[in-house]
């Protein structure tokens, strides 16, 4: 988003504010909620990497090794 629309973005949430308060909270609700499920998805994303670094290394052993750990 440039300049110039968030500005324009921000005035309209304000005048929407004065006119019913509710539209205008659900419209900085909506402008951050993206950013707030992305950051939430990454935790996840860095959780599926280790497990696939793990499930890797596993993958590293020989079958003997591995046997013998069983």
């Amino acid at each position: 988003m440039n300049q110039i629309s968030k500005i324009l973005f921000w005035i309209f949430t304000i005048v929407l504010g004065f006119v019913n308060p509710l539209i205008s909270v659900a419209l900085v609700v909506l402008y951050y909620l993206p950013g707030i499920i992305q950051s939430a998805c990454e935790s996840c994303n860095d959780v599926s990497e280790i497990n696939e670094s793990i499930s890797q290394s596993v993958d590293d052993y020989s079958d003997e090794v591995l046997e013998e750990m069983k």
